[in-house]
């Protein structure tokens, strides 16, 4: 019994050990995500010198283990302790280059993630490690109920010996079982402690405390494994209302509070892809388009509701005159249920929600629309949308359009800004086209005023050869008349 409880003691250091190992590379890895996304000296609470060294330990730790089990694992297990300092070095360059703000060294880093070779390999030592454990529980099991078969085979022995034999036999066993029913109190003690915490208080014997022990560590295993594969919906089995305060501070508590911060910042580099990648196509749409007016209005009208999977979306362009009382919005383009809508609208600045947008420079976000104010209309019925948003995109701190979309799901507050952001680029497109195509009409203008002076140049050329040769004949006429009478004289 005390080697089964001996090899169950290993197999639990061998795995908290392990875990602790992996958790190292989590907590270097969701530190060097942090600092990404907020650059913040305080997300790199995990620094690579503390992980090596703590790994370090844990590897020497686990060497020891590993003979003293008879465990051997050639092609795995040396690939992850590489893998470990690999990946440290490669989390060391990729704070370097965040704090030298080198994104493009950072993203070619990220674009090579070591995690995508090494968690495989990781994968495949774990299951190779977690059958050995199995095997070496099993073994221990089976020797633990030989051992309790031959203790009843000497009590039956001790008593056809003889009653005062069997009454000291009794004696030293009843006080063995307390000592075995301690250590196995104990054992759950510890489990409970370390591993995982079911708040149930009852004594259900030997076998149900180590088969406990062992489902608890399987279940650790599963996790850890359903986690590191991207499955963040997993949950700990058992874990409900009334045993998770049990369980703050031990294993199975630490593995649900790391997966709820994977699962966050995992969430965060989806928006923040999903917000790149769309401002990337839309500066494609915009340099596609942006040498005419109309039809940059309405490709990136058309490409944002595509993008946010809107009903029906509207662009107001500010028109000015030289009275500024005078200034408009003009509907330059509206895009509705995959179809482009021709329609003609004039809104006064400070005119409804759209004219104070304009005025008040902020954006609008309803998801309780009035009944009587926008309706969507499609193929199968009339609707009023559930969330509508209203844009300004200013350039320059000017607005020179407004966006205004409806829709029948309610918009993220990174989708919002990602329409203010988009925002930005669309109003310097369209502040740059408005001003070539002022710049183009002026010189058109003084290329036709050009051409009229050089056709009045040419008029008044030919009227001076005219006149010019008017004159030369008056004077040809007057010598032939001064000749005629010198010679009547």
């Amino acid at each position: 019994m005390r080697n089964a409880l001996e090899v169950k003691e290993q197999t639990n250091l061998v795995t908290m050990v392990t875990e602790n190992t992996m958790l190292n590379m989590r907590q270097m890895d969701i530190s060097g995500r942090g600092y990404a996304l907020i650059r913040d000296d305080g997300f790199l609470f995990w620094s690579v010198d503390v992980a090596r060294r703590t790994n370090r330990d844990n590897f020497r730790t686990l060497d020891s283990l590993f003979a003293i089990q008879g465990f051997s694992d050639p092609v795995n297990y040396p690939r992850v302790k590489a893998g470990f300092y690999e990946y440290a070095d490669m989390y060391e360059q990729m704070v370097k280059h965040l704090k030298n703000d080198d994104m493009e060294a950072y993203l070619k880093i990220l674009s090579n993630d070591f995690g995508r070779d090494f968690w495989p390999v990781n994968a495949a030592f774990s299951s190779n490690l977690a059958q050995f454990q199995e095997q070496l529980i099993e073994k221990a099991e089976l020797r633990y109920e030989n051992a309790i078969f031959r203790n009843s085979v000497v009590q039956l022995l001790l008593l056809l010996i003889g009653l005062p034999t069997l009454i000291f036999v009794l004696i030293k066993l009843k006080r063995e079982h307390k000592e075995r029913t301690a250590l196995l109190l104990n054992l759950r003690e510890n489990n409970k402690k370390y591993l995982f915490n079911d708040g149930e208080t009852g004594f259900r014997g030997a076998e149900g405390i180590l088969n406990n022990s062992i489902s608890n560590l399987k279940k650790a295993a599963e996790y850890v494994t359903s986690v590191a594969s991207g499955n963040y919906q997993v949950e700990w089995e058992g874990m409900d209302s009334n045993n998770k305060e049990l369980n703050k501070e031990n294993l199975a508590g630490q593995l649900i509070s790391m997966k709820q911060k994977m699962e966050k910042v995992d969430a965060e580099n989806k928006r923040r892809i999903w917000t790149t990648e769309g401002l990337s196509k839309l500066t494609e749409v915009i340099r596609n388009s942006e040498q005419n007016i109309n039809e940059l209005t309405f490709e990136v009208t058309k490409y944002l509701s595509k993008y946010l999977n809107a009903q029906q979306a509207s662009l107001f362009v500010l028109e000015e005159s030289d009275n500024t009382a005078n200034n408009h919005l003009r509907l330059a383009a509206a895009y509705a249920f995959d179809r482009r809508k021709f329609m003609k609208k004039k809104i006064e600045v400070g005119q409804g929600l759209v004219g104070q947008i304009f005025r008040e420079k902020e954006t609008l976000l309803l998801t309780e629309i009035p009944q009587e104010y926008t309706i969507i209309k499609s193929g199968l019925g009339d609707a009023t949308p559930t969330c509508l948003v209203i844009i300004p995109m200013m350039y320059n701190e000017k607005v020179q359009a407004i966006l205004e979309m409806a829709l029948f799901h309610k918009l993220e507050d990174y989708e919002v800004s990602f329409l203010e952001k988009a925002g930005e680029y669309i109003a310097s497109s369209i502040a740059t086209t408005q001003n070539n195509e002022t710049t183009r009409l002026l010189l058109e203008q003084m290329q036709s005023q050009a051409e009229e002076m050089r056709a009045q140049e040419e008029e008044l050329r030919q009227n001076m050869e005219e006149l010019e040769a008017t004159q030369e004949e008056m004077r040809r006429k007057e010598k032939l008349a001064e000749e005629i009478l010198q010679k009547q004289t």
